[in-house]
C-alpha cells in the first residue's frame, strides 16, 4: 500500500518554467510528497490561457490547491515563483488553513525588487537579449531555436509582464504571519543578498536567511540545501505534534 501523505511541499517555477524545475526532488522524507505546479499555459495545462499578473496565478492556483491544504505544507518558489508562493501563503491564511513556511529563492522583497526598464514590449530577439543578460541560465540557447522561441517567448513575456506589475506597485504588500526561510545565491547577478533580507519586513512570523552557492538558477543546479530547510522544518513539525 502507498504510504499516506503526512506533508506536502508545494513548488512554484521561475518565470517561463514549469514544474520540471523541480522533476528531481527528493530527500523530503517519509510521507512528504512534493506536487510541482505548472502556471495556466504550460506543460500540463496548454489549452488554459496565459496569466500575466501575481493575483491571477494565485486565484487561479489557491482555488485549485486548497482541497490539499488538508497535511502541513510548505510553498516554494524561485524568482517569480517566490513572489507566488508569497501571496499563496497569504491566501492559505485567508482559507484558514496556513502553510509551515514559505521558502523564497533568487527575489528580492517587495519594495527592492528590480525597477528596471521593462523589457516585455521588446521584439523577440531584443527581449531574449535583455532576459539572458539579466538572467544568465540556459535562456541564450532560445537566441539560436525559432521553434522553441515561439513556444517559450510567449510564456515568458506573460511570467515577465506578472512580474514587472508586482515590482511597480505603488504600496507594498502587508506581511503575513506565516514563517518566512529566504535564500541567496552568490552567484545571482540579478538578485543581491541586501534585497533578499528585505523579505523580514514582510512576516510576523520567524525570518531565517541563507546564502547558497550558484546563480538565480540555483534552485535545479544546487537544491540540496533548500530541500534540507524543508526537510528540517517538516521534521520539526512531526516532532512537536508526537511530543
Amino acid at each position: 500500500m502507498p504510504e499516506p501523505v503526512a506533508a506536502r511541499v508545494f513548488c512554484l517555477p521561475y518565470s517561463g518554467g514549469s514544474s520540471l524545475a523541480y522533476r528531481d526532488w527528493s530527500g523530503l522524507g517519509p510521507g512528504v510528497e512534493v506536487v510541482a505546479v505548472d502556471y495556466p499555459g504550460r506543460l500540463m495545462r496548454p489549452a488554459e490561457p496565459l496569466v500575466e499578473s501575481v493575483p491571477g496565478l494565485v486565484a487561479a492556483l489557491a482555488e485549485e490547491l486548497y482541497p490539499y491544504w488538508d497535511v502541513p505544507f510548505v510553498v516554494c518558489g524561485t524568482s517569480l515563483g517566490s513572489l507566488v508562493a508569497f501571496e499563496l501563503a497569504r491566501a492559505a491564511e485567508e482559507a484558514g488553513r496556513p502553510a509551515e513556511a514559505a521558502v523564497l529563492c533568487a527575489c528580492a522583497a517587495p519594495g527592492r525588487l528590480p525597477r528596471t526598464p521593462p523589457v516585455t514590449a521588446l521584439a523577440d530577439t531584443d527581449f531574449l537579449d535583455a532576459v539572458a543578460d539579466r538572467y544568465g541560465g540556459a535562456l541564450a540557447a532560445l537566441r539560436g531555436d525559432p521553434e522553441a522561441q515561439a513556444v517559450l517567448v510567449p510564456m515568458l513575456r506573460a511570467d515577465l509582464r506578472a512580474f514587472e506589475q508586482y515590482a511597480t506597485q505603488p504600496v507594498p504588500p502587508l506581511p503575513i504571519s506565516t514563517d518566512i526561510i529566504a535564500f541567496a545565491g552568490r552567484q545571482d547577478r540579478s538578485t543581491r543578498f541586501g534585497e533578499v533580507v528585505g523579505w523580514r519586513a514582510f512576516t510576523t512570523g520567524d525570518f531565517q536567511v541563507r546564502s547558497v552557492s550558484g546563480g538565480h538558477f540555483f534552485i535545479e543546479q544546487q537544491p540540496a540545501e533548500v530541500i534540507g530547510e524543508i526537510r528540517t522544518r517538516l521534521r520539526h513539525r512531526r516532532t512537536v505534534e508526537t511530543s
